[in-house]
């Protein structure tokens, strides 16, 4: 593309930096570490129901069992929190494991509805996709070379050379941040990423209407 320079792309999901020398990737670490918690609480309460109907949990054992589920848990998010190299896999898997629960349970949700349930089936089957959708995405950032190298303060993010005129902007569609210049993109123009128009039709025609 000739008004953004895909081959020096940032980060795939993360937004345009606010201001030169700042990290690029700690404001989606931050926000990745709040839903692998979250996430995480899901898997282990999900694991704790299986295992407590299939009566492992059951007496001194089981309790030192779920113990150890609860505290592996909180250590795979305290050490993705302060980026230590060991959680990084770990918190991906539970961003997957997640994901699939989402997924699961949206199809529930979806043959409850079909099978003549309440409307209402809908609105688990969106959320739960939904759910599943943002759990997938994050899990997916981190196969990013840019994000994996921020993660381990490995990169030079924060010092991407623009050249004049020019600023980092996220991809509308897969939140790729490219280099681009603002002022020459078009209705033509697209994320060498994910193929996606990086201007809106709507934003197309309110400028026009404004040069008119």
């Amino acid at each position: 593309m000739a008004n953004s320079r895909a081959d020096e792309m940032v980060l795939a999901g993360s937004a345009p930096t606010p201001q030169p020398g700042s990290d690029p990737v700690e404001h989606i670490h931050r926000g990745t570490s709040f839903i692998v918690l979250v996430d995480g609480a899901i898997v282990m309460f999900i694991l704790a129901q299986i295992l407590g109907r299939a009566g492992l949990l059951s007496g001194a054992i089981g309790n030192a069992f779920l113990a150890s589920i609860v505290f592996t848990g909180l250590m795979v998010y305290a050490g993705y929190r302060t980026r230590k190299p060991w959680a990084y896999w770990p918190a991906v898997a539970v961003l997957f494991l997640a994901t699939l629960v989402f997924l699961a349970n949206a199809l529930v949700s979806l043959y409850m509805m079909l099978a003549g349930g309440f409307l209402s089936n809908l609105l688990f089957v969106f959320l739960f996709a939904w759910a599943a959708l943002g759990s997938g995405r994050r899990a997916l950032f981190h196969w990013h070379p840019g994000y994996r190298a921020g993660y381990l303060r490995k990169g030079p993010l924060d010092s991407f050379n623009l050249e004049d005129g020019e600023m980092l902007a996220a991809c509308p569609t897969c939140l790729a941040v490219l280099a681009i210049r603002p002022d020459m993109l078009g209705d033509a123009d697209r994320c060498p990423h994910c193929a996606g128009a990086l201007v809106s039709q709507d934003l197309i025609k309110k400028y026009n209407d404004e040069e008119a």
